[in-house]
């Protein structure tokens, strides 16, 4: 495969540790995660340490598992725990922390998903970093080089002392551990380029963390918070970095237009563009109200014809109940200014079965369409939605899940509607938002379950089926009441043992 280091990879014949670095996907996937690489360019520019990278459709070259220390996986979404165990299949790893002896390695996690409710996956780890990698992965990895011949349950009480580390093996009832944030005071940027990616030869910057607005629902303004932003020096530095590389960019981030220096970003980009450099800019999804002219004009100089907002809700007095706050006279103006610069389409979010969400909502969205299409006929409006899946450590981690029959019949009806209009609606399966969510709010009681699950082969079917086996035998609660049921204020969650930063 033909890569590109941006770093000076480091090369040792007797290093103190070498580390697997795990992506439970395949190859292509994982070359365009960013937290992912970041983490691997950690662990490979550490003194002693070689890394390699492991895909789910990847052999290894040049560490064999008998040298192996540590293998280290991020889960980002929860449905990717069947990558990790294919992987530890692959390698005849036992699954469970508690089967595996002093000769199998130390399995270390990450990712957001393990930092807002690690339990249903935490009896596969030996531990987990709660938080930001960037706080405290070199002191792990330092702990482990000076204490490689240590019994595995010393190794584990060491790590345990370092802030924002799991180890769930040493969990009681009085457990606790706080989630770390890194103060983002360099910008994580792609450290390897490959054509062979998700985003071919595409370099990546990450310009904030967090998201200033805190809807209720989204994962990644509560775990990722407080809100940072990258200096504006250190961004331009990367993009630079950058187009010695490639002409492709992509400007990361929950809410980049909230960056203090958005626009003068924009404009060192448009200027490099005038000035003969061809560029390609990406950007993640826009906020309506936050988008500024240069931040058109910039993604229309470098080649995108269309753009991404994320509305959510299809009412104002829905959006404001999610801490949305967004006018529908926003995205109006928004469009209006799209068309003005030269945009031909705009993709619009949304998410369905959102606590206290009617049909009058629904409709509001598709005579906010109406209007769209009525005013600029040729203008390519792309709604995609998802339904409501309550996620722990946010305000709505204790809200109800409408059931199926209700959310397939919202799906079928904005799909109906918006198609008499000529628009075509995108809407994601309600059946596995349902797993999302049963594992989104769920305790190491799942965990049997889940590699039951993985072994029968992880399709809708036997995650039901199974399910419906394991409530049989009164080895889980009924799954409606696990997914569907609104959560009393005081309830004790799995996740509780985690210490949120105050912000």
């Amino acid at each position: 495969m033909s890569e590109i280091y941006l770093y000076n990879k480091h090369k040792y014949n007797t290093p103190k540790l070498n580390v697997w670095c795990a992506f439970p996907s395949v190859y292509n996937f994982g070359m365009s995660a960013l937290g992912y690489l970041k983490v691997f360019k950690m662990i490979d520019e550490t003194d002693s340490v070689l890394a390699e990278r492991i895909f789910t459709d990847t052999k290894t070259t040049y560490l064999q598992y008998k040298d192996i220390d540590i293998i280290s996986f991020a889960l980002s979404f929860e449905l990717d725990y069947t990558g990790i165990l294919e992987i530890l299949n692959k390698y005849n790893i036992p699954f469970l922390a508690q089967e595996r002896d002093e000769t199998h390695p130390l399995i270390m996690g990450g990712g957001i998903v393990l930092s807002a409710n690690p339990e249903p996956f935490c009896c596969f780890f030996d531990f987990i970093m709660i938080g930001d990698a960037e706080v405290h992965l070199n002191e792990v990895l330092e702990i482990l080089k000076q204490n490689k011949t240590a019994p595995k349950y010393e190794k584990l009480q060491l790590l345990s002392k370092i802030e924002g580390i799991y180890v769930p093996s040493l969990k009681d009832e009085n457990y606790r551990v706080n989630r770390v944030s890194y103060p983002l005071t360099d910008c994580t940027s792609t450290p390897i380029l490959t054509d062979n990616s998700f985003f071919p030869n595409t370099y990546i910057i990450e310009i904030e963390r967090g998201c200033p607005q805190k809807c209720h629902f989204c994962l990644a303004s509560y775990i990722n918070n407080p809100v940072r932003f990258c200096a504006f020096e250190k961004i331009i530095e990367k993009i630079d970095d950058g187009l010695k590389y490639t002409n492709k960019l992509a400007l990361l981030g929950a809410l980049i237009c909230s960056h203090p220096n958005i626009d003068n970003i924009c404009e060192y980009i448009i200027n490099k563009v005038k000035s003969g450099r061809q560029i390609e800019v990406s950007v993640s999804s826009l906020r309506a109200d936050y988008v500024s002219d240069t931040i058109l004009d910039m993604l229309h100089l470098c080649g995108q014809k269309s753009a991404t907002i994320a509305v959510e809700a299809g009412s104002e007095r829905l959006r404001n109940i999610i801490n949305k706050r967004l006018k529908k006279e926003s995205v109006i103006s928004l469009i209006d200014k799209m068309v003005q610069h030269g945009f031909s389409g705009l993709k619009i979010y949304g998410i369905l079965g959102l606590p206290t969400e009617t049909y009058e909502d629904l409709e509001e969205f598709i005579n906010l369409c109406k209007e769209i299409k009525n005013k600029y006929k040729n203008f390519n409006l792309i709604p995609s939605f998802s339904t409501f899946v309550p996620k722990a450590q946010t305000p709505f981690q204790t809200a109800q899940r409408e059931d199926e029959k209700t959310l397939e019949k919202k799906n079928e009806f904005i799909k109906k509607n918006l198609a008499k209009i000529g628009i075509k609606a995108r809407t994601s399966s309600v059946k596995w938002d349902y797993i999302q969510t049963l594992l989104s709010r769920g305790s190491r009681d799942l965990t049997p379950y889940l590699i039951d699950v993985y072994k029968a082969g992880a399709n809708l079917g036997n995650f039901k089926r199974i399910y419906k086996e394991y409530e049989k035998q009164k080895l889980l609660p009924p799954s409606d009441f696990s997914v569907l049921s609104e959560r009393p204020c005081n309830t004790k969650f799995p996740w509780d043992f985690i210490n949120s930063p105050i912000i």
